[in-house]
């Protein structure tokens, strides 16, 4: 059962890990349009036809990967209104009542996400002629990701957060994550 519950966080972090990556191509993507599309239409008085709707796909897209993201690094903003050192018992419960109330929202995105994929199927985007429903997909794929999350949580799979984080994360000589600019030492998160 060991290497069963391994093999899933392995598997989890590798497709975690490949979102991370698709939402930087995604921004970076992004990025590139409407900077050609400024640079058409300010420089050469011409525009791309296509280029605000296909940003905004991007952007579309973007938030929700970068979303189930932050749900599994813990990333969303949170209110500490408890105690930070409650019972053991007590704070195992909130933990879970998070990760169930997770599983829900996650529930809610992939129903209704699925039923708005489906209602703009018919409907063509103007500029490119995609199907409308290109820019509403990411909801139900974003809500798998979520939900696989909150499961994992729930039924206690370790999926080694450390791994994905060692990857961004450059250490200095004194073995100090040097994250997003800053020096975080080891007992600044033992601390917390």
């Amino acid at each position: 059962m060991n290497k069963f519950k391994e093999r899933i966080a392995m598997i989890i972090n590798k497709i975690h890990l490949g979102s991370i990556y698709f939402a930087m191509t995604l921004l970076v993507g992004m990025a590139i349009v409407i900077i050609i599309n400024v640079f058409m239409r300010y420089v050469l008085n011409t525009g791309l036809r296509w280029g605000e709707e296909v940003a905004k796909l991007l952007m579309v897209w973007f938030t929700f990967i970068a979303m189930a993201v932050g749900v599994k690094q813990g990333l969303h903003i949170s209110l500490h209104i408890l105690p930070k050192h409650l019972p053991v018992k007590l704070d195992i419960f909130f933990k879970l009542l998070k990760d169930i109330i997770i599983f829900a929202i996650a529930g809610v995105f992939l129903i209704y996400g699925i039923k708005l994929v489906q209602f703009t199927s018919h409907s063509i985007m103007p500029a490119t002629e995609w199907p409308g429903s290109i820019l509403y997909l990411i909801l139900p794929i974003a809500a798998i990701l979520i939900a696989s999350e909150a499961l994992m949580d729930i039924f206690g799979i370790e999926d080694y957060p450390d791994k994905i984080e060692a990857i961004f994360n450059k250490k200095d000589k004194t073995g100090d994550a040097k994250h997003r600019g800053f020096v975080i030492s080891r007992k600044e998160i033992i601390d917390d």
